[in-house]
């Protein structure tokens, strides 16, 4: 064998060494490309150990940063296994410790600063939309940090005051030219801290209802009852008026029934009241103390019996099933006695005149 070497020339030699280090970066390469699942899993199975959480690996947040990580590091470590200049080495190694950097950031904001972190919240006093802003925050702040790190410690950035005065200059520029922009962001802080609603509500601002489904810094994402989806800047909701449907303790139900006057009499309207009275009395979801059905008006086609009431049930989505409920009842009551509804109408008498000579 050393005869054998001895006897290749320098460059044969160069060259084997050169397979064989190629050799041993496409097996790096291969080792960590089949054990990417194995390793994140490890990984995780250690972090859920230490935080005592029982979530599955696959849907932790982490898993995919470590993944995309560990098969980067792997193809850094093959790279420079590779025989490549000193100058590339450099560029090399700035770039692994930049791209580095980021994963680390993204694995920091995946899994600290998610939404339902337990770092925002504590016991019952969970409010998902202040939580959901302060990790916006913080995301916001370690990817500057991460940023800064990146331009100063590995690039080696260091003329940073030039860089921070000419930061100042275009702050100003975007300032005026983004007015709006910091007006909903002072808005949106303004909401938070006032909390006139939270995620999940279902809210009326201006022309627009439906269910808060995100608050971020410029704006509001509403879902409204077609499932379409409206994004109002916050500047807008805080200078309009804002009903927020789901802070109610009750809802009201308010309808006139209008009675066919060839089908009723005085006597017949007091039975209908009554009875009227006892399918509403029997209902859980209505407020018995609120009740009001009573004979109102009298029109030029009809007699009208009006019924108000509060029924407890505050989701509009059920109170309509309940309003359709109570409406059933209602014409089941009038079915009963033979009465109908009336609609308007108008008598028109025709008189024939003869037409005479004069």
């Amino acid at each position: 064998m050393d005869e054998l070497i001895s006897n290749l020339s320098r460059d044969e030699l160069k060259n084997l060494i050169q397979v064989f280090d190629i050799q041993i970066a496409v097996v790096i390469v291969l080792i960590v490309y089949f054990t990417r699942n194995f390793v994140a899993k490890l990984i995780l199975k250690i972090f859920n150990i230490f935080l005592k959480k029982k979530e599955p690996l696959e849907e932790n947040e982490m898993y995919k940063p470590i993944k995309k990580m560990y098969i980067f590091m792997g193809c850094y470590l093959a790279v420079k296994i590779l025989p490549i200049s000193i100058r590339m080495s450099i560029i090399m190694t700035s770039v692994f410790k930049s791209v580095l950097i980021i994963f680390i950031t993204k694995i920091i904001n995946s899994t600290i600063l998610v939404t339902d972190s337990k770092l925002f919240r504590s016991g019952r006093n969970k409010n998902e939309t202040v939580s959901n802003f302060i990790c916006k925050i913080a995301r916001l702040i370690t990817w500057i940090i991460s940023i800064y790190i990146i331009l100063v410690f590995v690039l080696g950035f260091t003329q940073i005051n030039g860089l921070v005065a000419g930061l100042g200059i275009g702050t100003v520029v975007i300032s005026l030219a983004a007015q709006d922009t910091v007006k909903s962001l002072f808005s949106g802080i303004t909401i938070l801290s006032e909390k006139p609603f939270v995620i999940g509500d279902w809210i009326e601002v201006g022309n627009y209802a439906g269910t808060v489904i995100d608050i971020s810094f410029r704006s509001t994402r509403i879902r409204c009852a077609d499932n379409s989806i409206i994004t109002i800047p916050n500047s807008t909701i805080t200078s309009e008026y804002v009903i927020n449907w789901n802070r109610l303790k009750s809802r009201r139900y308010d309808v006139n029934l209008h009675l066919n006057m060839n089908d009723v009499n005085p006597e017949k309207i007091k039975n209908i009241i009554k009875e009227l009275k006892v399918v509403i009395c029997s209902k859980d979801y209505v407020q018995r103390d609120n009740v009001y059905v009573g004979f109102n008006g009298i029109t030029d086609y009809s007699y009208n019996i009006k019924i108000f009431l509060y029924v407890t049930e505050t989701n509009y989505s059920k109170y309509l099933k309940l309003e359709e409920d109570l409406n059933c009842e209602f014409l089941n009551v009038l079915a009963k006695e033979n009465v109908g509804l009336a609609y308007p109408t108008q008598t028109v008498n025709i008189n024939n005149v003869e037409n005479k000579n004069i």
